[in-house]
């Protein structure tokens, strides 16, 4: 029979291991003290750029937009200020931002400082900074409020729309080798310059992806020092408040802990430098290597409860339980692999470390488990004391479920019906849609800051078009600029958008100037006059002219300014513009929008397509490992259904309570497949084996529930303990793990116990006796 043949390969492979088993134990050492080494040279780094974007075509034409017109890449500070034009606040001021300057990563910044006036005196133009009027002329502080509060360039950017606060836009360095971590240090480096000059920090509010990743990476390093050590301090308690000794905590807590560090030592090997999503893979792997250790420690108990020698029950649980272990981590161990369908560098590397990582949790298990119940002497009996009660309250329980459930069959399988059906309905409003820094709790500092902003300045968001002349010059003709003129009126009126500000905006407000009070257009009429307002802004000592045009006159930027920072809606607006260029502006001219949000926003699109698609690979995947490991098509296709059931529920729950789903949480639903069905491949084939022992459906399922139901019971139990300190961490993505997979991990339990008991009773799931 096929079940014994099993059986009888893992008692043969189980021998060799014991008869050599301190040979094989010195291996683990060695191999241990090898990842150890391993990890030395290891360093929490990351490119976010590489994380995220990698070498995409779209990512290396925004590298050479940006070095011809500069990057967006900007950290935003706002200084609360009642008298901005205070003289002694300006000097201050002034003095941060020379400071801010020096530092190394530190391209450019704008500010009052920067912001220009453009004056025209008779046949002449003056172009001034804002900042230096200010304070050179304090008399006409109120004729400088009034020209901020109108002036395209300055008003909501570097001064808010009441005039009270001032802000300095720090641009940096154009540098996809930055690692991640040196963000939280550059940010907090250009703050102490606000500090150091007297501002205190109630006052500064930041925005800007340097410091949304600033605070994302204060999260990653908190996963690193204080999440791991309190999910295995979770596990531990729970283990022993199961078993109600200690060698079940020592024994589940050393073969985790090993299996964690090879992990670990193998993805160092693979790039030693550890990223924001890698931070979170120890903790994962602790979680899913205690169930396998839980399983053989709870068979074995059993095992000796039934009167047979130690020997006899270290052989007979790694047989009955070791074959069911080798195809949950399979089956786990593809749902985390389908991680990498996602084509980001990021996604595939976690997919493939943590791959990997339950394959060595499975491997330790069933060769260093079995050792160390042969080195330690017999446990005392499992009943007694209050493991007896508990054990005894368990076993009440599921005796109530299967008396219920094999009496009315049909009114379970309703019910979890019922529940699928409404499951779909909230599947159908689901929403995807990514906001780093809704990531962040929403009293962290960023959300606070971010709402500061959207209540005094312009969106923080911003996108780039970019218009090519199809010659040199091309811009400078009049048609042209004043087609690009009601292209900037048609972008402005599309949701979403705040502002814009291109050549466009410059020219018109230097002709304004020149010809205030006289009856003109808004726009220079001919090519030379275009070429000679330029001319003269720079002859008059105007600045930043090449963040607008390029110096031969083909290439141009609009900036984009927008209220929104959801990533998916900011490429719907870059779509938007490019299409509406098609037409509103002549052929001659071509539009490609670009920059580092649109970029994440596009290569979402792509991502939310791998999760899709690694999620149904998963499903399929694991429909045919069922298959393949209950030798049955059948019962392989029906044992899906339960493992299915809760992602229905988690993608219902999303649709009706959410607004918006981050696209992180199908992450989620990609664990909890490869987690939750090694619940129901404990549960079937313990119920083939039982099946192989009697003719009784009834006494099967008894004797199944009583030796299986309660594992599977108890590591659910510690899976969701397990993952509730990530309830601690404020990022969406990992705070997820502590409220969303707990939720799904509960679901497959009842599924487990109910439905799948019932589809037994109903004999939609069955076993030969061969």
């Amino acid at each position: 029979m096929k079940v014994m043949r099993g059986e009888r390969f893992v008692r043969r492979s189980l021998g060799v291991v014991l008869a050599h088993r301190f040979w094989v134990l010195l291996i683990c050492g060695l191999v241990t003290c090898g990842a150890l080494y391993a990890l030395r040279s290891a360093v929490v780094a990351t490119s976010m750029i590489k994380l995220f974007l990698g070498d995409s075509p779209g990512y290396r034409q925004y590298v050479e937009w940006v070095d011809e017109f500069g990057s967006d890449d900007i950290l935003v500070v706002a200084v609360e200020a009642d008298d901005p034009l205070n003289p002694r606040f300006l000097r201050s001021l002034r003095r941060v931002v020379e400071a801010i300057e020096e530092l190394p990563d530190v391209a450019s910044s704008r500010s009052i400082f920067s912001a220009q006036w453009i004056e025209g005196k008779e046949d002449s133009l003056s172009v001034a900074a804002f900042g230096d009027v200010a304070l050179e002329n304090p008399e006409r502080r109120e004729e400088v409020l009034e020209r901020l509060r109108s002036d395209r360039f300055a008003s909501g950017l570097v001064v808010s729309r009441d005039l009270r606060d001032l802000a300095v836009i720090v641009e940096l360095t154009n540098d996809a080798d930055r690692a991640a971590e040196r963000v939280p240090i550059l940010v907090e480096a250009i703050l102490e310059r606000f500090t150091d000059e007297g501002f205190e920090p109630r006052v500064l509010h930041r925005a800007g992806t340097p410091a949304v990743f600033a605070a994302i990476m204060d999260e990653s390093y908190f996963n690193l020092d204080r999440l791991f050590p309190v999910v295995a301090l979770f596990l531990l308690v729970a283990v022993y408040a199961m078993f109600h000794r200690l060698w079940p905590v020592a024994i589940t807590g050393a073969v985790s802990l090993i299996a964690v560090i090879w992990t670990m030592g193998f993805a160092v090997l693979l790039d030693h430098q550890i990223n924001i999503m890698l931070a979170s893979v120890p903790a994962v792997i602790m979680i899913v290597g205690f169930s396998d250790v839980i399983h053989l420690c709870s068979a074995y108990l059993l095992e000796l409860e039934a009167g047979h020698s130690q020997k006899q029950a270290i052989l007979n649980s790694a047989a009955d339980v070791g074959i069911a272990c080798v195809l949950t981590s399979v089956t786990t161990l593809v749902g985390f692999v389908s991680l990498s369908f996602v084509p980001t560098p990021v996604f595939r590397q976690l997919g493939l470390v943590l791959g990997v990582g339950v394959a060595l949790a499975l491997l330790l298990a069933v060769t260093l488990v079995p050792i160390f119940f042969s080195l330690l002497p017999p446990p005392k009996a499992w009943r007694g004391g209050t493991t007896a009660r508990v054990q005894a309250l368990l076993d009440r329980v599921l005796d109530w479920v299967r008396s219920r459930v094999t009496r009315r069959p049909w009114l379970t399988v309703s019910l979890f019906g019922a529940v699928g059906l409404l499951a779909l309905v909230g599947i159908s409003r689901m929403t995807i849609e990514t906001d780093m820094a809704k990531r962040l709790a929403e009293k962290s500092q960023i959300r606070v800051d971010a709402r500061y902003f959207e209540e005094r300045f312009q969106g923080t968001s911003t996108i780039d078009l970019y218009v090519e002349a199809s010659e040199a010059g091309g811009l400078l003709e009049p048609e042209r600029i004043a087609a690009l003129a009601r292209y900037q009126d048609a972008i402005e009126a599309l949701p979403g958008v705040d502002w814009t500000i291109s050549l466009v905006d410059l020219l018109e407000t230097i002709y304004g100037e020149l010809h205030a009070g006289t009856e003109v257009g808004r726009l220079p009429q001919t090519h030379e006059e275009i070429a000679q307002l330029l001319l003269l802004f720079e002859m008059s000592g105007g600045e930043d002219l090449h963040r607008f045009v390029g110096f031969d006159r083909r290439r141009m930027r609009i900036a984009v300014r927008l209220n929104t920072n959801a990533m998916r809606a900011i490429a719907g607006v870059g779509k938007a513009a490019e299409e509406l260029a098609l037409r509103h502006l002549p052929p001659e001219l071509t539009v490609e929008a670009n920059g580092l949000f649109l970029l994440m926003g596009k290569w979402l699109e792509e991502i939310v397509s791998g999760q899709k698609i690694g999620v149904l690979m998963s499903i399929l995947l694991i429909g045919v490992m069922m298959i393949l490991g209950f030798g049955s098509i059948r019962v392989g296709l029906w044992s899906m259904i339960p493992n299915i059931l809760p992602l229905f529920v988690l993608g219902g729950y999303l649709g009706f309570a959410w607004e918006f789903v981050d696209s992180d949480i199908l992450m989620v639903a990609m664990l909890a497949i490869g987690i939750g069905v090694d619940d129901t491949i404990h549960y079937l084939m313990r119920f083939r084996l039982e099946s192989s022992r009697t003719d009784d459906l009834g006494e099967a399922l008894e004797r199944t529930l009583h030796f299986t139901g309660r594992a599977i019971v108890m590591t659910s139990v510690i899976l969701v303990l397990g993952f509730l300190p990530f309830l601690a961490s404020s990022y969406l993505s990992l705070h997820a793990f502590g409220t969303l997979l707990p939720m799904v991990l509960i679901v497959a339990l009842a599924a487990d116990l109910f439905l799948v008991t019932a589809l037994i009773q109903l004999g939609v799931i069955r076993f030969s006796k061969d």
